[in-house]
């Protein structure tokens, strides 16, 4: 992963928490309030995770890993794009919870 892989992959995180973010949780059952803090919470910890992390720290192992995070991030950019539905992205951003999670815990 280079540079540039590496500042795709920190923008599709960030996008991910901004659609959770601007969510209007009033729009979203009990439950679905439940998700959104889930979700809003580790794509927090993984924006907050990469921003401290240098690239040039990051083990082979890590990169590995980190490269099949990225593509997996990616998709979830393109899914949330153009979604207007509060339920909506939350659904598709929930169902990513654990790609979010696992960026976090690889770059603590």
């Amino acid at each position: 992963m280079n540079n540039n892989e590496y500042d795709s992959l920190r923008i599709a995180v960030e996008d991910a928490f901004t659609a959770l973010y601007v969510l209007d949780v009033g729009s979203l059952t009990s439950e679905q309030r439940k998700q959104h803090q889930e979700a809003l919470g580790a794509a927090y910890l993984a924006v907050i995770r990469l921003e401290n992390r240098q690239f040039s720290d990051l083990t082979d192992q890590a990169m590995k890993k980190l490269n099949s995070l990225a593509d997996r991030t990616l998709a979830l950019q393109q899914q949330l794009a153009g979604l207007k539905k509060a339920n909506e992205t939350l659904e598709i951003v929930a169902s990513a919870l654990d790609l979010l999670t696992s960026i976090a815990k690889l770059l603590k």
